[in-house]
């Protein structure tokens, strides 16, 4: 899935939260798909709202949550999503030339120009991002917007992974194609859990874990994984 507004580095007006809404969902009605790779047109991965529809009243806060939305069905899905950052900006991989920033928050309000500074909140990266990078370093993000190198963002765990941008393509071919190999059932049970590891109390997210691993036992990989195994024995 890509990306495609490269003439504003991706920013999103009213017709990309809709079009992203419906290419999430196309996604997900789609069996056959295990693996999803996100990535940007041209020099950014995506740049957060396009200010200049925002100021024209053409992105609206119904866009925003159509938008947000969508973000949570990528989150919650059972494909796997590689986000695939490359060097202007539930899987996060970047350029090591890269640098990220969450546009909705402070930007240095004394160093910017007039009618850039935020404005918004960043939506649900404020439920996010404390999670995922503790609150410290969050609210440091949160607040002032950032930019960080995509060395930094692997140092704090924002990117999984940061590498030089002339092996960016092969990077992102070969952590696809791990994903790939991985077994459906048992990796698919495992995103669902660990997405909700921090929302479930202990025993309700033990219950679930214990009807997950019903499922993998049950499941026809499972069983062809044991008879693999028995058949090595018996040579």
């Amino acid at each position: 899935m890509t990306f495609d507004r490269p003439h504003v580095l991706n920013a999103g007006n009213s017709r990309f939260a809709t079009e992203l809404g419906e290419a999430v969902a196309s996604i997900n009605a789609r069996r056959d798909v295990r693996v999803v790779v996100m990535t940007g047109a041209g020099r950014a991965f995506q740049t957060g709202v396009d200010l200049k529809a925002l100021a024209a009243g053409e992105l609206t806060q119904p866009d925003l949550i159509r938008w947000e939305d969508a973000m949570t069905e990528i989150e919650r899905m059972d494909k796997l999503v590689i986000a695939g950052i490359q060097r202007a900006l539930h899987r996060r991989r970047s350029s090591a030339g890269a640098r990220v920033r969450l546009p909705a928050g402070g930007r240095g309000r004394a160093a910017q120009p007039a009618g850039r500074q935020g404005m918004l909140i960043p939506s649900m990266s404020l439920f996010r991002l404390p999670r995922l990078i503790g609150m410290g370093r969050a609210k440091e993000l949160i607040l002032l917007g950032g930019p960080i190198t995509a060395r930094e963002g692997e140092r704090i765990g924002l990117v999984n992974r940061a590498v030089p941008a002339a092996d960016f393509p092969k990077a992102l071919d070969e952590i696809t194609e791990k994903f790939l190999a991985l077994p459906p059932v048992s990796v698919t049970a495992s995103k669902r859990l660990s997405t909700s590891a921090f929302d479930l109390d202990f025993e309700t997210f033990r219950r679930e874990m214990n009807t997950a691993l019903a499922g993998c036992f049950a499941s026809d990989e499972h069983q062809r994984a044991m008879a693999n195994i028995r058949s090595k024995k018996r040579s």
